[in-house]
C-alpha cells in the first residue's frame, strides 16, 4: 500500500488511507486480544492513516462491552452496535457506510487468517492495479490447517463450483478477508444480510467491470472454533442452507449456463440420430430407385420408420426439446445482459446524483 501521509493521526470527519472492518457476534473469548493484534499490525506502517471499525452484531455475550472498552484506549477505533443479530452481511454493510478510508479491508473477528493480511492485501491492490484483493487459501501457495474435513470439503467444492459460474478466474469466492478500493463499494448497491454478501459483491463488481486478484493465504482455525464446528454438533439444516446458497449464487451469476449444457446434451444425440436416419433413408431410396424421387422418399421414410420407430420418436423429441431449451437459454443471456446494462446505468445515475448533492451549497 502506498504511504502518502507522514501524519498517522485521523480525526472524525476526515478522510484516511485505510479503514479496517471487524464484524463480530458472540466473540467475547477472543475479541479483545484480536483487536490489539490488529492495531499492532496497523502501527507497523506509521505513515498510513487508518481507522478501525468494530461492529457488534447484536451479541448476547460481552463482545459489545469489550469493543467499547477497547475503543476508549484507541481513539482511531469506532464501535457500531446492532440492537440484535442481523447477520454478517448487514454488519459489514453498516461498517461500509461509516468507512472513511480510500481502501477498506474486512477481517474475520477470530483472525483465522491473521492480521498480517491487512497490508498484504492493500499492497496487492497497488501492485496489481486491481480494485479487489481476496485472501485465498485455495489458490497456488495457499494452505489450510486445522479445519474440520466436512467444512473443508464443502468449502472447496462450493468455491470450485462458484469459480466455474463466475466471470472471475478465482479459487475462493466466499472468504470475508478482502481489500477493496473505495470506488468499488461506492459503485455497487449491496442488499445481502448474510454470508452471501461476499458473493453479491463479486457478482455486482463483475457487472461494473472491476478487476480482482487473489493473495495466497494460510487459513488456520483455533481449537475452540474446531470444537464448536464439530459435525455432530452442527445443525444439518445449516449445512443444507450453505449448499443451497452456493447453488443459488452460482445460478444468479450465470443463469443460462445449466440450460445451455442441458440443451446441448439433448441436441447432440438428437442430431446424430437425425444424421443416421437420413443416411438410412437415402439407402432405402436407392432400393426404390425405379420410382420417382418423391415416391422413393416416401417409401424410404416408411421403411426406416418401420425399422426404427422408437429411436426416431425418442431422439426426435430430444432434438426438438433441446432446441427449445437452447432458445430459452439465449433469452436468459439476453435478459441478463439488459439487466447488467440497466444496473450500470442506475449506479451511474446514483453516483452523479450523490455527487451533486454533496456539491450543492444548500445541503
Amino acid at each position: 500500500m502506498t504511504e502518502p501521509h507522514a501524519d498517522a493521526s485521523t480525526t472524525p470527519g476526515t478522510e484516511c488511507d485505510l479503514s479496517v472492518v471487524v464484524a463480530a457476534y458472540n466473540e467475547s473469548a477472543v475479541i479483545a486480544g484480536n483487536l490489539h493484534r490488529i492495531v499492532e499490525q496497523l502501527r507497523t506502517r506509521p505513515s498510513v492513516r487508518w481507522e478501525l471499525l468494530c461492529v457488534n452484531d447484536g451479541s448476547t455475550d460481552d463482545t459489545g462491552r469489550l469493543m467499547d472498552a477497547f475503543a476508549v484506549d484507541e481513539p482511531r477505533a469506532r464501535v457500531l452496535h446492532h440492537r440484535r443479530n442481523f447477520g454478517q452481511g448487514r454488519a459489514l454493510r453498516t461498517a461500509f457506510d461509516a468507512c472513511r478510508g480510500a481502501m477498506i479491508v474486512t477481517l474475520d473477528a477470530d483472525l483465522s487468517y491473521g492480521p498480517d493480511y491487512i497490508y498484504r492485501l492493500t499492497d496487492a491492490l497497488a501492485e496489481q492495479t486491481v480494485e479487489i484483493a481476496l485472501a485465498s487459501p485455495y489458490t497456488r501457495g495457499g494452505t489450510v490447517r486445522n479445519v474440520p474435513m466436512y467444512r473443508h470439503v464443502l468449502s472447496r467444492v462450493g468455491n470450485w463450483y462458484l469459480a466455474r459460474m463466475s466471470r472471475y478466474p478465482i479459487s475462493t469466492s466466499t472468504c470475508v478477508v478482502r481489500a477493496y478500493r473505495r470506488e468499488v463499494l461506492d459503485a455497487v448497491t449491496l442488499t445481502s444480510d448474510g454470508m452471501e454478501l461476499q458473493l453479491e459483491v463479486l457478482m455486482k463488481s463483475a457487472m461494473m467491470g472491476f478487476r480482482v486478484c487473489e493473495v495466497p493465504a494460510h487459513l488456520e482455525w483455533a481449537n475452540q472454533k474446531v470444537a464448536e464446528a464439530d459435525f455432530r454438533r452442527v445443525s444439518k439444516m445449516r449445512i443444507l442452507r450453505t449448499i443451497r446458497l452456493y447453488l443459488l449464487m452460482g445460478w444468479l451469476s450465470r443463469p443460462a449456463f445449466l440450460f445451455m449444457v442441458l440443451s446441448l446434451l439433448m441436441i447432440l444425440p438428437g442430431l446424430s440420430t437425425a444424421v443416421a436416419v437420413g443416411v438410412r433413408v437415402i439407402q432405402a431410396m436407392k432400393a426404390h430407385g425405379q420410382k420417382g424421387f418423391f415416391d422413393s422418399l416416401s417409401l424410404g421414410l416408411r421403411d426406416v420408420w418401420t425399422q426404427y420407430p422408437h429411436s426416431i420418436v425418442i431422439f426426435g423429441a430430444m432434438l426438438m426439446v433441446g432446441i427449445q431449451i437452447f432458445a430459452f437459454s439465449m433469452l436468459l443471456m439476453q435478459n441478463k445482459s439488459y439487466f447488467e446494462e440497466l444496473y450500470q446505468l442506475q449506479q451511474t445515475v446514483y453516483r452523479l446524483h450523490r455527487r451533486g448533492r454533496q456539491d450543492d451549497p444548500r445541503d
